[in-house]
This record gives C-alpha cells, structure tokens and sequence, in this order.
C-alpha cells in the first residue's frame, strides 16, 4: 500500500485521530477544546469499572504530529500545570508510526540532548 502524501493540516488530523483511538483502547475519555490556547486534548477518567475512583481526573495535552520523525519544544509549554506533550510520528504509514508522551521537563532534557 502506498503512502497517501498529507498536507499539513491532515497530517495533524490523522495524528489527533491516532492519539484519540490510542487514548479510547485504553479506557481514557478524551474531550477536543472549542479554543486552542495550547492544549490540544485533555484526556481524562471520571467513572470506572470497580467504583474505586474518588475524583475526576483529567490531563491536558499537546499533541505534535508528523510524517517522519520530528521533535520540537517551545518554551510557552512550559507554564501548563501536569501537561502531556505528545509526539506523533508516520501518521501515514499505519506500519511504522508511534506516540511518544514526555511531561515538559522530560522533553527539555531530551531537547537539550539533541542540541
């Protein structure tokens, strides 16, 4: 099967489609802003199986999709409280692509190594 080539916007769609899918297998709710200020997804469980669950508990999240392998970081992340940046990669090769979740610490140290 050959590899569809995405325009940017698709690739980000694909991506969130990817995360989303990955999130729901998991037993976690996702719920999409109606503004993007920065957080792209929170992911989040309210209810579960054996009612052992005291409170609500969500996680936001940023989500960086793309068609190879690709890492970035932007300080503005930095002032989100618990975020999960997330890395997409070969949206568009089902065999290959892979989600990589980094708190924003995580990602500067893995930013500053690559430097």
């Amino acid at each position: 099967m050959q590899n569809y080539q995405l325009d940017p916007q698709s690739v980000e769609i694909v991506g969130r489609n990817k995360l989303v899918n990955e999130l729901l297998k998991a037993g976690i709710e996702v719920s999409l802003p109606i503004r993007d200020r920065g957080i792209d997804l929170i992911a989040y469980i309210d209810i579960d199986k054996e009612n052992e669950l005291q409170s609500f508990v969500a996680c936001p999240i940023q989500m960086k999709a793309a068609t190879e392998r690709r890492f970035s970081l932007n300080k503005k992340y930095e002032r989100f409280k618990n975020l999960l940046l997330t890395f997409v990669w070969h949206v568009n090769d089902p065999n290959s692509n892979i989600i990589y979740a980094l708190t924003y610490s995580e990602a500067l140290k893995v930013a500053e190594k690559l430097e």
